[in-house]
């Protein structure tokens, strides 16, 4: 492995703890700014909470680069806890250097699923979809990762 590549590792578990606890607040806040009402339940519940945030996305315009970075962090905090949830799974640093999602913040580990080392990186997906134009589809986004996410 190259020296950069550790140095990177490194980093980013340093910064896990600060991630994660950014994570949970900053899901909640996002989705009571999409006019939601009951936004803690998304913690409980994010499920019951896409079709909603896909009424509320489907047409945003993303203006500048600033605009479409708060999407995706916000959206990959979304999709990374949809999926935790559904697959009982968590939230981690991959440390595998093989894996093409190598040091980044990913979820997986689902108890739920066949396959232990299913993981995917949310922010990735929030990226796919952040780009996509209007109008977006989350729901159909999530179903298409479900379904590869199964099929791994």
């Amino acid at each position: 492995m190259v020296s950069e590549d550790l140095v990177l590792l490194e980093k980013r578990k340093a910064g896990f703890g600060e991630f994660y606890n950014a994570l949970l607040p900053g899901l909640v806040e996002f989705v009571g700014q999409m006019g939601i009402n009951s936004a803690h339940e998304v913690l409980k519940r994010a499920d019951q909470f896409a079709p909603l945030l896909d009424r509320a996305l489907r047409d945003m315009a993303v203006a500048d680069a600033r605009d479409r970075s708060w999407l995706i962090v916000r959206m990959g905090y979304f999709i990374g806890e949809f999926f935790v949830q559904k697959y009982s799974g968590c939230w981690y640093v991959n440390e595998a250097p093989s894996s093409r999602y190598f040091a980044r913040y990913v979820v997986g580990k689902f108890s739920k699923l066949g396959n232990p080392d299913s993981m995917l990186d949310p922010f990735h997906v929030a990226q796919v979809y952040a780009d996509s134009p209007v109008p977006r589809g989350l729901e159909h986004l999530l179903s298409e990762v479900d379904a590869e996410l199964v099929k791994i």
